[in-house]
């Protein structure tokens, strides 16, 4: 049964992408007083962007139209997350792509492409009413193995 990614990779671009979108200055990791290390404050983020991964943990190609299955969100209002934790939210891998506008070449097959944003504000109903929370994914293969979690980010809601 193959591994699924190195998702580290995957990960460390989400953390990436969301400190860079939130627009955060020269401030960020951790607090010396019992703040969560390596959590930045995300401030106005909204979208969460990724790249899907490229490979599984034995360096073995990967092709995320068949090979990842869905993405499951996980929030809490701390970023202490572990492997008991139950995701909050299931993503699919793939979204639909509208035929007419897809280009014919760029990655698209068959009206479909590999996911690789998520709306934070749809996490609003499933989730406490705590102004902060450190949200963090896994990718699902298709044989249900799991990916290591991404470094929560964190999510100052408005």
């Amino acid at each position: 049964m193959r591994r699924l990614v190195k998702c580290h990779f995957l990960l460390l671009t989400l953390a990436a992408i969301g400190v860079l979108a939130s627009g955060c200055g020269g401030g960020g990791g951790g607090s010396a007083e019992g703040g969560t290390p390596g959590v930045p404050p995300a401030g106005p983020v909204t979208v969460l962007t990724w790249d899907p991964p490229s490979s599984f943990a034995d360096n073995e190609r990967m092709d995320p139209y068949r090979d990842i299955d869905h993405y499951e969100v996980y929030a809490r209002e701390d970023a202490n997350f572990t492997n008991s934790e139950l995701p909050v939210m299931v993503i699919p891998a793939m979204t639909s792509v509208d035929a007419t506008r897809a280009p014919s070449t760029g990655g698209v097959n068959s009206g479909r492409k590999p996911l690789s944003e998520f709306t934070l504000e749809n996490l609003n109903p499933h989730v406490s009413k705590a102004s902060r929370q450190y949200v963090t994914l896994k990718a699902v293969g298709v044989d249900g193995q799991k990916s290591a979690f991404m470094p929560p980010i964190a999510w100052d809601r408005m």
